[in-house]
């Protein structure tokens, strides 16, 4: 079986595979566990990963550091000639990205990241090169 990240989809599509949308327990060799336990009874039971206690403020280094990696992760985005700071849970990102789509990607990759409160797009498209 191919290494293979989950893809996105509703639990039962045969787009998500190879993740199992089952109970760990039951879970068959070579799929991931899902982020959705479709046997649950109720929201109780629900996968909570992810979800912080609510006095939990993360440090904005912290957030800084996820934000670039995440960006570094984008294999769809060149982040060389972007920068990232975080200041109260703000994120500033200033530099150049090759089209708009980018600078759009690069927003929401930033606002994703838990602990991002806004995000000021300073963000130019980079003069084309002949």
């Amino acid at each position: 079986m191919k290494n293979e990240e989950p893809k996105a989809g509703r639990p039962g599509e045969t787009s998500q595979w190879p993740r199992w949308e089952g109970p760990a327990e039951s879970r068959p060799s070579g799929y991931l566990q899902g982020e959705a336990n479709i046997f649950a009874d109720g929201p109780e039971t629900q996968n909570h990963a992810g979800e912080p206690p609510a006095d939990y403020d993360r440090p904005d280094h912290l957030v800084e550091q996820d934000i670039k990696e995440k960006l570094t992760q984008d294999a769809f985005l060149d982040p060389t000639n972007l920068t990232v700071t975080v200041s109260g849970g703000e994120v500033l990102l200033e530099g150049f990205v090759a089209k708009l789509a980018d600078k759009e990607q690069a927003e929401a990759t930033a606002m994703s990241v838990h602990g991002a409160r806004s995000c000021q797009n300073n963000l130019r498209l980079a003069p084309e090169r002949h």
